[in-house]
């Protein structure tokens, strides 16, 4: 707002009030007294235009005031948590065995405490490290300590994902939403909002009075956009009306509301197309590069899960980011799940990558 009014430009309209009889060549008097005036009033100008991008909400304001902004509608920056995991221990004789509640193990880069047993030889373990880092992690666990009668520990799967903190985009969306739809007293908006603030959980749907009156299904994703674990879902399914007790109150829901969460279902995909491969090259060498290129699309689908009414697999999409890989010419005959045509899936369903399938076209 304020980029016209540099140092050059303040200054040269200080000197034009000058009179022309004075000496304002540089170097003067009345220059050497301007300048450093000119200079300050530039900054301050500057700092007013920092200001002002301080003041209007937007995801690229500085984190700090963009926190402050949301508090005044009670919202705030959702933080780092830590990966939940199962893990397994065996003794000498490949038996399942039991070890302490709080023994540390390491794996890789990052460290893993015992926190809960779920059955003999098989316990949660919390990283100590915060992030998603961590989700990802499987296999040989080390004792920091000695543990007696330990021969194998094993870090197995992710139960309840790490989150990174909440970036500004994810905030200023949220802040957004939260003033388009008012959360009030078990409304949709109300249930979307307690839902995502739930450890662990990333998108989520609404169904209101599914099944009657006062009845809600909760459907949603965790904070890796996957498909929830049983613990995962039963954590929401108690924070917001616990089984035992359902429509009674004793959970987020209102008394009344009969809640049911639920994960989404996993659709898994199989793509399959011929390629036209650039001089020199084989399947083998393009293969990684379009799986994960296909896989970041259907992440993106999932992510976007919550906005659409029912999924849409578009073979255009896939085809325009094959196309993209280094070493494609060109492709021919693209399926999904052995058809020649978009997959569209259910309100409750999601994708994820089975397989792919690539050929090389024959040239004629």
């Amino acid at each position: 707002m304020f980029e016209q009014n540099t140092e050059e430009a303040i200054l040269k309209r200080m000197m034009n009030r000058v009179p022309d009889t004075l000496d304002k060549r540089e170097g003067s008097i009345i220059y050497n007294a301007l300048a450093p005036a000119a200079q300050e009033v530039a900054k301050m100008y500057s700092d007013m235009d920092y200001f002002l991008k301080c003041t209007f909400v937007s995801p690229d304001m500085p984190e700090e005031y963009l926190d402050l902004r949301v508090a005044e509608e009670g919202l705030k920056r959702e933080m780092a948590t830590s990966s939940i995991k199962k893990a397994y221990f065996y003794g000498q004789e490949n038996e399942s065995i039991d070890v302490p509640i709080g023994s540390r193990f390491s794996i890789e880069d990052f460290d893993f405490i015992v926190t809960e047993k779920i059955s003999t030889g098989v316990f949660k373990m919390k990283c100590e490290s915060l992030g998603v880092e961590s989700n990802s992690i499987t296999g040989q666990l080390i004792p920091i300590e000695y543990i007696e009668g330990l021969s194998i520990a094993t870090l197995g799967e992710l139960l309840i994902p790490g989150e990174d903190e909440e970036n500004n985009l994810s905030l200023f969306n949220r802040y957004i939403e939260h003033l388009n739809e008012k959360p009030y007293g078990g409304n949709i908006a109300d249930y979307k909002i307690n839902t995502r603030a739930i450890e662990g959980v990333g998108t989520v749907k609404v169904f209101p009075i599914w099944n009657g009156g006062g009845t809600i299904k909760i459907v949603f994703l965790d904070s890796d956009y996957s498909v929830p674990t049983k613990e995962l879902i039963d954590k929401v399914q108690t924070t917001l009306d616990p089984v035992s007790n359902q429509g009674k109150g004793l959970g987020i829901a209102p008394v009344g509301h009969v809640v049911t969460v639920l994960g989404s279902k996993n659709i898994e995909i199989t793509i399959e197309t011929k390629l036209l491969l650039k001089r020199g090259l084989t399947i083998g060498q393009v293969q990684e590069d379009i799986k994960k290129i296909i896989n970041e699309y259907l992440k993106q689908l999932r992510k976007q899960w919550h906005e659409e009414d029912n999924t849409i697999v578009r073979i255009s999409q896939i085809e325009a980011r094959i196309l993209n890989v280094e070493g494609v010419a060109d492709l021919f005959n693209t399926k999904i799940n052995g058809k020649e045509e978009n997959l569209s899936l259910e309100s409750v369903e999601v994708p994820s990558l089975k397989e792919v399938i690539l050929n090389e076209k024959e040239i004629n």
